[in-house]
């Protein structure tokens, strides 16, 4: 079982807002990075490791309400060594997706990679803020 699940779980309910209702929305190919959702007053997290991966091998994308996050990592042996025990797969694929619901803006959506961290902010749409109604 992959220990992952509870995490994802938990970002798709916390965007839908409701954590009693998870839905498992892990659409993994290879490795599924681990990651960690934090909730802000008015913007969502996500912490992504993903070692050795240059920015330029890393896609976010966006599609029927759904973050796609993938990435490669190739690794060879330098010129003049020989592998004695290789351990670490050569060629290595991540990837993770994300159920936004529509308590996320998705037009605000940035991301940096900072030392091997992808780090994504997901503001809150205006519809899922609390807000004070007022009395007449």
């Amino acid at each position: 079982m992959n220990t992952l699940f509870p995490v994802t779980r938990m970002l798709d309910a916390a965007l839908n807002g409701n954590l009693n209702n998870w839905n498992e929305a892990d659409g993994s190919s290879g490795r599924t990075p681990r990651a960690d959702i934090l909730e802000g007053e008015k913007e969502f997290r996500v912490l992504m490791d993903l070692p050795g991966v240059r920015r330029e091998d890393l896609e976010l994308s966006i599609e029927d309400q759904t973050l796609w996050v993938k990435a490669e990592r190739t690794e060879s042996v330098p010129e003049g060594f020989e592998a004695r025990r290789n351990e670490r797969a050569g060629h290595v694929t991540f990837s993770r997706t994300f159920s936004l619901g529509n308590v996320v803006n998705m037009e605000d959506i940035n991301a940096r990679f900072e030392n091997g961290v992808l780090i994504i902010t997901l503001p809150k749409s205006e519809k899922s803020m609390p807000r004070r109604i007022e009395v007449k």
